[in-house]
């Protein structure tokens, strides 16, 4: 009976993640572009959010543009919880978490939901959710993954992965990582996990410290010549602390996102070249906005409601929240909102250097171990990018584009919560070009979530699946559904098919689209040479590759 009573407030929980749009609605691309202007022109205010983090928000009801929702990205989504919600609990719950099979209802699902195979050659032997080489995996996505790498640190011998230090055991001090911080605020068995890495970013050695005195409990540390299996243990735990923390770090760049893309659209209203391309941007962004603060971030929730004294239905939310909810990752709520309020207030202020705010080790180290390598092709287009995309409009009409660029600093510095740093439109493009290329590698690390080795972390000490454990995996999954192809950091396409933007501003876009375009064919074309590598890691190499391969995409912004 307890089993079958989690499955009622499991279905509830992930239920509330889905959207009106019914599945078996789903619109062809071209249809849903059209009715996402149509829904544009229809409504005249939009409509204010919930604040995910503690009073940041923008100026005032009256200057929240329109919302541009996007049902093709919403219908996909209900695909995929169409797809999981009926089995997933019945397949999961009380199996023992030993048995990795147990999660393949949320693989098939995402995989046929989102047509995620159909680009992949050999699809068959292509490992979609890793091969299980944890080890190997961790050493991949630090590389390559642009969250993941911004987690290391330096030290006198080399890279570190520090979740955890005895000398600052709460992470209180200033100096602390920013990773470090957001591990912090996690509680539970097995997440004190440090490891250093040799110069080739393979494993050196493993500290993991007892959760609740801080004792060393790998004494002597593990290297690369101990027991294979407990080191591989050891790094799945890693790999489950960094794809939390980047789902944190994901989650504020949907706040960003926000406020960015409503401070333009809201500015740009009577300069039509540049609102049309607004609006770009702008689109399903305040309801995935909203889908952090229904979902992702929220409040603790009020036990007495569990159990029938106050509004149960909220207090489930609250409880089934994917990152501060006890049946979630299960953060400390208030304190990662503090942290996540800090960061945000770092972006802003410094617009133009995202990277350098996000990373604590040197370039030069970063180039010797070949981390970011791909990465940095799209990251060193963008200023040149946001300058050229500046001048074009500025070009079609000086007058309003510098009323608009005027309107955009002012509504930034309007708003609450944060301090704005953003003194031009190329600010803001910079801002919005980097953040949308990080933004895009959630569609592979996500996938952690997916094997049962990975998941098992949330609650490591318990050793059959519960309801919370079905929630995690299912609505981490639902962040990644809904990549609609074109909609990528310098796309030269609009809203409406068929349609161009002024041609000034086309002429820039059609230019830059080319040069990411021919990064991202080169850049398949290399990864597919080695089979085996491909077939094993591609699942994280393909971040960089065209819309679409193997599901990925560097998104124009967070409409996902």
């Amino acid at each position: 009976m307890r089993l079958q009573n989690s499955t009622l407030i499991l279905a509830a929980a992930i239920s509330s993640s889905a959207t009106a749009f019914a599945p078996s609605a789903l619109a062809p691309r071209q249809a849903t572009r059209l009715d996402a202007c149509k829904d544009a022109e229809e409504k005249k205010n939009g409509t204010p959010q919930p604040q995910v983090l503690p009073g940041v928000d923008l100026p005032s009801p009256a200057d929240i543009p329109e919302e541009i929702n996007w049902p093709f990205t919403q219908q996909r989504v209900n695909l995929f919880l169409g797809g999981v919600i009926p089995g997933s609990g019945k397949v999961m719950l009380g199996q023992p978490k030993s048995d990795k099979g147990t999660t393949i209802v949320g693989q098939t699902a995402l995989l046929a939901s989102q047509k995620i195979a159909t680009q992949i050659p050999n699809a068959s032997e292509y490992k979609f959710f890793g091969n299980g080489n944890h080890s190997e995996n961790l050493q991949y996505l630090l590389k390559t993954n642009p969250f993941m790498a911004a987690a290391l640190t330096q030290n006198r011998s080399g890279l570190e992965l520090r979740s955890f230090d005895t000398r600052d055991p709460h992470a209180e001090d200033p100096s602390a990582s920013l990773y470090r911080q957001i591990v912090s605020c996690l509680g539970g068995a097995g997440h004190r996990v440090n490891i250093r890495f040799n110069a080739d970013m393979s494993i050196h050695q493993i500290r993991v410290y007892e959760e609740n005195t801080g004792v060393l409990i790998t004494d002597p540390p593990l290297t690369r010549r101990s027991n294979s299996e407990e080191v591989d243990k050891w790094a799945s735990s890693a790999l489950y602390n960094l794809g939390y923390y980047a789902s944190c770090v994901h989650a504020n760049i949907h706040v960003l996102h926000y406020l960015m893309t409503a401070a333009l659209d809201e500015s740009s209203k009577e300069f039509d070249a540049m609102n049309e391309w607004a609006s770009f941007y702008a689109t399903n962004i305040p309801f995935k906005y909203e889908q952090v603060s229904n979902t992702l971030i929220r409040k603790q929730p009020d036990l007495l409601a569990l159990f029938g004294s106050g509004d149960a239905g909220t207090a489930v939310q609250d409880t089934y929240a994917l990152l501060t909810g006890s049946s979630g990752f299960g953060a400390d709520g208030d304190k990662l909102r503090l942290i996540l309020s800090r960061l945000l207030n770092t972006w802003t202020n410094d617009p133009t250097n995202y990277l350098d705010n996000m990373v604590q080790v040197p370039k030069d180290r970063w180039k010797r171990a070949e981390i970011l390598t791909e990465f940095m092709k799209h990251h060193d287009l963008v200023p040149d990018y946001a300058r050229e995309i500046a001048k074009a409009l500025k070009s079609t009409d000086e007058d309003k584009f510098g009323i608009a660029e005027d309107r955009l600093k002012t509504y930034l510095k309007r708003c609450s919560g944060f301090t704005s740093g953003i003194n031009s439109l190329e600010d803001w493009i910079e801002l919005m070009a980097v953040t949308g290329i990080v933004h895009g590698c959630t569609l592979s690390y996500t996938r952690l979530f997916a094997d049962a080795d990975i998941l098992r972390w949330r609650e490591f000490q318990i050793e059959t699946w519960l309801a919370p454990d079905v929630n995690l995996h299912l609505k981490v999954l639902g962040t990644i559904c809904g990549m609609d192809e074109h909609r990528h950091v310098m796309s030269s396409s609009t809203d409406v098919v068929g349609q161009k933007y002024d041609a000034n501003l086309q002429q820039v876009l059609d230019k830059y689209e080319k040069i990411a375009t021919d990064h991202k064919e080169s850049y398949k074309n290399e990864i597919m040479r080695n089979t085996r590598e491909f077939n094993n890691y591609g699942w994280i190499l393909s971040d960089f590759c065209p819309d679409g391969f193997d599901g990925k995409q560097l998104t124009v912004s967070t409409y996902i």
